[in-house]
């Protein structure tokens, strides 16, 4: 691991990278003294880790501006005696004025000493002047209701423009509300298992509260039935006319009615979504009709499609397999892909039986990409989530065949097939 002594060897081996070439130059004596300031922030810049750039920040004082920004600029506090820590010391010069350098702050609850609660009363917008990306993560507000000041004083904190809610109970979902409600000038939300214990709806909201204007919404809900509440209320809100990235992790079937009413509202201003196609077909059966001699396909729910969306650049599409398959084509084929550039699609191939089902289905999708409605797209991904034994295939044979399965789209576009991170067969 990095230490001091990894600062102190960048520090003597640039500049004797930088003067060696002296003694071979006719012009050396026009050459600076020293490197410019900015090549000592560049190669800082490229240091993640944080050990070493606090020994870069102890090296000399000509590196201490851009190291202490670098340490800062992310900063995480966990526990109670962290929090108690940084209270103490907040108001010397330099710790306030090291402050000033967070962008991203992250703050997770204390369960044995709860302190989150408290973090706006303590550290005024004056200290987080730019701060624009907050993660508050593993609270416990269904057991201790956040105060009212608690929304208060969030009103203040201008600078926050990205908010993300981890692994935290709301005691309802009007608190849960409240809290998005707070930081007004919000455009990016993101909800990662989160839930609350009561998620009553209201049917009128107050004319006075900030609404949100969203142009980002990734939700992973931590119970089923959470998403119904959360797209009810933002279809009132004026997110609708700014939202256009929207990832909602369908726990319940119950909730795509809600989802695709969301798809339908938003419109053209949906530019990225994801699905589950195994949650977004649930329920969902085919119809065939027979014309000329010819039977076709089609699907009695009308809530699967994406067809009121011709704004769409980028789809990822989950949960692919030989049973949730046979709905890819619809989907697809249902699409207005004009402006659709980035395709990702998610495998689940567990054995050779499902592989053949896949295989059969592709030839149809494979045509469906290959149309001249879809000559923007740009690049196809497919991520192998399961994949047959090794005594099946390989992992490398699996990948060439899957690439065989579209070779007009392959020469066409980007094609990409490769397993998701750490797969094994």
């Amino acid at each position: 691991m990095p230490t001091l002594h990894t600062a102190q060897a960048i520090a003597y081996a640039l500049p004797r990278l930088f003067f060696s070439h002296r003694a071979s130059t006719p012009h050396s004596r026009d050459m600076p003294a020293a490197l410019p300031q900015d090549v000592f922030e560049r190669v800082i810049d490229l240091i993640t880790d944080r050990e070493t750039l606090c020994s870069c920040a102890l090296t000399c004082r000509q590196w201490l501006p851009a190291s202490r920004y670098n340490l800062f600029y992310r900063t995480s506090i966990a526990g109670r005696t962290a929090f108690d820590a940084l209270v103490s010391i907040r108001s010397a010069p330099h710790i306030a004025s090291a402050l000033e350098n967070i962008h991203s702050l992250q703050l997770w609850e204390d369960k044995e000493r709860p302190w989150l609660h408290l973090f706006p009363l303590i550290f005024s917008p004056r200290y987080l002047r730019r701060t624009f990306f907050l993660t508050l993560g593993e609270y416990i507000w269904d057991t201790y209701p956040l105060p009212r000041s608690f929304f208060l004083v969030c009103t203040q904190f201008d600078s926050v423009t990205t908010l993300k809610l981890s692994d935290g109970n709301f005691y309802s979902f009007s608190e849960f509300r409240k809290v998005v409600c707070a930081f007004k000038r919000l455009s990016r939300l993101f909800v990662d298992n989160v839930g609350w214990r009561i998620s009553s709806r209201c049917t009128q909201y107050s004319s006075s509260s900030p609404l949100p204007h969203l142009q980002l919404l990734w939700f992973n809900p931590a119970r089923k039935g959470a998403a119904e509440p959360l797209i009810e209320w933002l279809l009132r809100t004026p997110s609708m006319g700014t939202l256009s990235d929207v990832q909602i992790r369908e726990e319940d079937g119950n909730d795509l009615p809600a989802i695709q009413s969301l798809a339908n509202r938003l419109g053209s201003n949906l530019v990225h979504f994801q699905l589950s196609l195994r949650f977004w077909t649930r329920g969902a059966s085919f119809i065939t009709h027979t014309y000329a001699g010819h039977s076709t396909g089609d699907l009695a729910d009308n809530r699967v499609g994406l067809s009121n969306n011709p704004s769409l650049r980028t789809l990822h599409i989950r949960d692919i397999d030989a049973e949730s398959g046979q709905y890819l084509p619809y989907l697809l084929g249902q699409l207005s892909p004009s402006n659709l550039m980035h395709l990702t699609l998610y495998l689940r191939i567990p054995g050779l039986a499902e592989l053949e089902t896949l295989k059969a289905l592709w030839a149809e999708v494979a045509g469906i990409l290959s149309r001249d409605d879809f000559l923007p797209l740009q690049m196809v991904t497919i991520w192998l989530l399961k994949v047959p034994p090794s005594s099946v295939t390989t992992i490398p044979n699996l990948v060439d065949e899957i690439r065989n399965w579209m070779p007009v789209l392959d020469a066409r576009s980007v094609l990409r097939v490769t397993p998701w991170m750490f797969l094994a067969n």
